[in-house]
């Protein structure tokens, strides 16, 4: 895969997924599996408002550390498609749980869990394990990144999907409040 620096922010990607850009093709045999979808319903898209007419939600129930799956700090320094007890980051029951009671958009949800490319080491942020990663060819534009509470499940979303505004990102937050913030989802170090 070939990145042009002038495509992407300046400081946008963390260390670890400018490693992982310019040595992955997106397309090992986990990732795909793990993008796979997993025979859920399809839903129609729902036009979401935007932050300016939204009505602040109640905060979502926090979900609760699943029965028998791994701790997500397992996860710290692996991939999102490398397995734990089996289980593959993107396919554990509190991160699942937690996109799905964050991400109210059927839209954004898909293409957070469905879209395969490169991703970074998963990392501790602020005591939340974090996982992020893009589409391939188009990291700079179309980026996510999930940061999930491993006591609480509490779940914060940051999605990117605009290449004429690659500094602007839409956050989903576990107190049931969406804020656009400046900058990308990649996670800033310094």
């Amino acid at each position: 895969m070939i990145l042009r620096a002038s495509r992407l922010p300046a400081a946008a990607l963390i260390g670890a997924a400018v490693l992982t850009l310019t040595a992955c093709d997106g397309s090992s045999p986990e990732k795909q599996a793990a993008a796979a979808p997993a025979g859920e319903a399809k839903e129609q898209p729902a036009a979401s408002p935007t932050p300016e007419t939204a009505a602040p939600a109640a905060a979502p129930p926090a979900a609760t550390p699943a029965a028998g799956a791994p701790d997500l700090a397992a996860y710290v320094g692996k991939y999102p498609f490398d397995k734990v007890d089996s289980v593959a980051f993107d396919d554990h029951p509190l991160v699942k749980a937690g996109i799905a009671t964050t991400v109210k958009d059927a839209r954004i949800r898909k293409a957070i869990i469905d879209t395969p490319g490169p991703a970074a080491p998963i990392e501790l942020i602020d005591g939340k394990v974090a996982s992020w990663a893009c589409q391939q060819h188009k990291c700079g534009e179309h980026q996510w990144m999930v940061l999930v509470d491993p006591k609480t499940g509490a779940t914060d979303v940051c999605y990117m999907n605009d290449p004429e505004m690659v500094d602007d990102a839409r956050w989903f937050l576990a107190n049931g409040k969406e804020e656009k913030r400046d900058g990308d989802c990649a996670a800033k170090k310094g």
